[in-house]
C-alpha cells in the first residue's frame, strides 16, 4: 500500500493511527524493487522508513486460513461507491487512481482516497501469491486508515478495469483524468474477509493501518495484466514477519 494521497491496491484495511500527514506525495520515489533501492534496504534509505525495518507490524503478510481466529460477530463492510470520475496516475511505483467514494465499517464512515495496484498480489494466502492486487485506502474522522484488498486470479476480462486500462499512463508523473464506473463493479460477490493490523506497504511504512483483505478474487485477463506488468513487471513487498498478531477471519 502506497503511502499517498497521490501515492503508488487486494482489498485491505485499518483502524488505528496513522494521520493523513504521511500521505505525502513523492514526485521522485526514493525507493523501488530492486537494486539500492529495493525493500530490504527501504530502511537505510531515510530515516523516516526506519519502521520498514525497526516496525514490528508490517506489511504485506502471509495469512494461513488454518490458523486464523473466527469472529463471532464480524464486523460489515459496506461500501458505497458512485460512478465519478478519477485521475489515473503513474506514479513511477505503481498505478494508481485517486477517486472518490464512502465506505462504513461497522458504524464508522471512512472515506476512499485512492486505490493502487500491485503484481504479484503482495499478500498472500496459504503461502500462495494471486496474479495481482488492489489496495482501497480509505480514512476517518481521526485520520486512520483502513484497506480493502481485492485479489486478482487469470480468467476473463475485468470489466471494471476495461473502463480505463487502456489509458494507462505510460511515464512516471503522467496523469489522465477518465470517468469510472461504481468500483463496487470491481468487487466480489462475497465480502467475506480477513483483517490483521498492518503498515503502509511502501516507505514510510507507517503502521496502525487495518487490512480488510478479501477471501473471493476477481479475474484479470492475461492481456490486462501484460498491460500492468509492461510498465510495472514487479511491485510487490516480500512478505513480512507476523510476530505476535492475530490474524482473524470474518467467518
Amino acid at each position: 500500500m502506497q503511502p499517498s494521497q497521490h501515492l503508488s491496491l487486494s482489498l485491505a484495511l485499518v483502524v488505528s493511527g496513522v494521520a493523513l500527514t504521511p500521505l505525502v506525495a513523492l514526485a521522485k520515489p526514493q525507493y523501488g524493487y530492486s537494486g539500492d533501492v529495493a525493500p530490504e534496504k527501504w530502511g537505510q534509505l531515510s530515516p523516516k522508513y526506519a519502521a520498514c525495518s525497526d516496525g514490528s507490524e508490517q506489511a504485506p503478510v502471509n495469512i494461513v486460513s488454518k490458523t486464523t481466529v473466527k469472529q463471532t460477530t464480524a464486523t460489515a463492510l459496506n461500501p458505497d461507491y458512485p460512478a465519478t470520475s478519477g485521475d489515473v496516475v503513474n506514479t513511477g511505483t505503481t498505478i494508481q487512481v485517486n477517486t472518490s467514494g464512502n465506505l462504513k465499517i461497522g458504524t464508522t464512515p471512512y472515506k476512499l482516497l485512492q486505490y493502487h495496484f500491485h503484481t504479484p498480489s503482495e499478500e498472500a494466502i496459504n503461502g500462495i501469491h494471486y496474479a495481482a492486487n488492489v489496495h482501497l485506502v480509505h480514512q476517518n474522522a481521526k485520520g486512520q486508515l483502513a484497506v480493502i484488498g481485492v485479489n486478482f486470479k487469470k480468467g476473463a476480462p475485468n470489466p471494471y478495469l476495461a473502463s480505463f486500462w487502456n489509458k494507462l499512463p505510460a511515464k512516471k508523473g503522467g496523469s489522465v483524468s477518465v470517468n469510472l464506473p461504481s468500483l463496487k463493479e470491481l468487487l466480489p460477490a462475497s465480502l467475506e474477509y480477513y483483517t490483521f493490523a498492518g503498515s503502509l506497504t511502501t516507505p514510510p511504512c507507517s503502521e496502525g493501518v487495518r487490512f480488510y483483505i478479501l477471501k473471493q478474487p476477481v479475474t484479470i485477463s492475461a492481456e490486462q495484466l501484460a498491460t500492468f506488468q509492461k510498465l510495472y513487471p514487479m511491485n510487490a513487498r516480500p512478505l513480512q514477519k507476523l510476530n505476535e498478531r492475530v490474524i482473524k477471519s470474518s467467518n
